[in-house]
């Protein structure tokens, strides 16, 4: 991006030179002709064009945090590939992601396991953070519910991949079912959960064991099986 940028200037100031007449002037007349409309119009071409290759290369990554150095962290993305990115303490801005509010936060304030998105220019491969942001891992789980348990208020769930978790559901779980003829979601209690219905659950990940099987359901939503026999 770099050579791209100097060609570029190179080109302009190569135009500009070629532009001035050979004849003899005045300093009044060169610092005329060096704030000429023409080269003005140049020279703003160019910082157009560095701002067009700063977009062209800008990425936004997420994943967990798997390594941090000095002014380097690396993480692991969701297909499982590390993605190195370079922070710069005077041009990345890091905040945590609480709620519908952001807070400040600095370099010290990660740890390996955090989960982030980054958004930067891609340099090579390093990405040159701009923005960090830290937040948790939601997971949306699809399937069927296969087990009730009012005993200890939890689901067993298959899911399309033929994935079985069990679910812990608590008092702050919201839980909506669709309502098969008005088409409209309402709220319910455990007692409206059965088996066979399909259901969608956002749970919270744990990115230090993405094999875990049992999570606290955040949300869900579920759609009588009736729903699909109609």
């Amino acid at each position: 991006m770099k050579k791209g940028i100097i060609s570029l200037l190179t080109i302009v100031f190569a135009f500009a030179f070629i532009c001035i007449p050979a004849f003899s002037q005045t300093p009044t007349e060169s610092a005329a002709e060096a704030t000429d409309p023409e080269v003005d119009k140049l020279k703003e071409k160019v910082a157009e064009k560095v701002e067009e290759l700063k977009e062209e290369y800008k990425k936004a990554v997420s994943g967990t945090i798997e390594n941090i150095e000095k002014n380097k962290i690396s993480l692991v993305n969701p297909d499982g590939e590390t993605i190195d990115i370079e922070v710069d303490e005077t041009l990345t801005s890091l905040y945590e992601i609480k709620g519908t509010k952001t807070v400040d936060l600095t370099l010290d304030d990660l740890q390996k396991g955090d989960y982030i998105f980054v958004s930067g220019p891609e340099i090579g491969q390093m990405i040159t953070a701009n923005e960090i942001y830290k937040d948790t891992q939601y997971i949306v789980l699809s399937g069927k519910i296969t087990e009730v348990n009012a005993d200890d208020y939890t689901l067993k769930i298959v899911t399309v991949d033929k994935t079985n978790y069990v679910l812990d559901i608590e008092t702050s779980t919201k839980q909506n079912l669709l309502n098969i003829t008005s088409l409209d979601t309402e709220k319910i209690g455990f007692t409206k959960l059965k088996e066979g219905d399909s259901i969608h659950v956002v749970v919270e990940g744990n990115p230090e064991n993405p094999k875990q099987a049992r999570f606290t359901a955040r949300k869900l939503l579920v759609i009588p099986n009736e729903y699909f026999l109609q």
